[in-house]
């Protein structure tokens, strides 16, 4: 009677642990991603996510964290070389070099103009909506956190966030991530990620 009941149990166990919605993410984001990988706003040729200098450095040149695509990078115009140059900001949709502060932003390059992302806002105008899983890893590995896996669900994209206060605690956080939002006004990132 004892082996039946605990037979029971953990068929009831199992059964509860195996629902779709309930499952944790397991899909690993890559480690490299191209142009083509997003489904961007506008038809751009190029775009890279740049760290700024601090204020009180002399060098004018920031440093590019992220290129997408750097073949195509070799096979812009001087003109249009000469538009992401000169395109630069002291705000940025993240901040690193704490205590002090860097501006992480973006510069995305149309034919013959440039959109510099400089806020969290302007990253969900680049991106339009969180269609994409190269999309949803950048909108999420801000401030100190680093998107790990995910999960596609009917409502979006199920993620598990690994962060870090900079303060001594770590941790990870689940969230939900709606697809089909389209940034249209004054919203953050916090209206389509929920945490779970």
């Amino acid at each position: 009677m004892r082996n039946i009941f605990v037979v029971i149990l953990l068929s009831l166990l199992l059964i509860a642990c195996n629902k779709d919605d309930e499952l944790l993410p397991v899909n690993v984001f890559s480690d490299v991603y191209q142009l083509s990988d997003f489904s961007l706003n506008d038809a751009y040729l190029y775009w890279e996510i740049r760290l700024g200098n601090m204020e009180h450095q002399a060098d004018d040149e920031d440093f590019i964290l992220d290129s997408f695509d750097g073949d195509i990078l070799e096979q812009l115009t001087p003109e249009q070389l000469s538009l992401l140059d000169h395109a630069d900001t002291n705000n940025g949709f993240d901040a690193a070099c704490a205590p002090s502060y860097c501006p992480i932003y973006a510069v995305a390059l149309l034919t013959d103009s440039v959109f510099v992302v400089q806020s969290p806002s302007d990253l969900l105008v680049l991106f339009d909506a969180i269609d994409t899983e190269a999309e949803l890893y950048y909108l999420l590995s801000v401030n100190a956190s680093q998107a790990k896996y995910f999960q596609e669900n009917s409502l979006g994209y199920k993620v598990i966030v690994e962060w870090d206060n900079l303060c001594g605690t770590r941790g990870e956080d689940l969230v939900q991530v709606y697809t089909g939002f389209i940034y249209k006004g004054p919203s953050l990132v916090k209206d389509i990620v929920k945490a779970l």
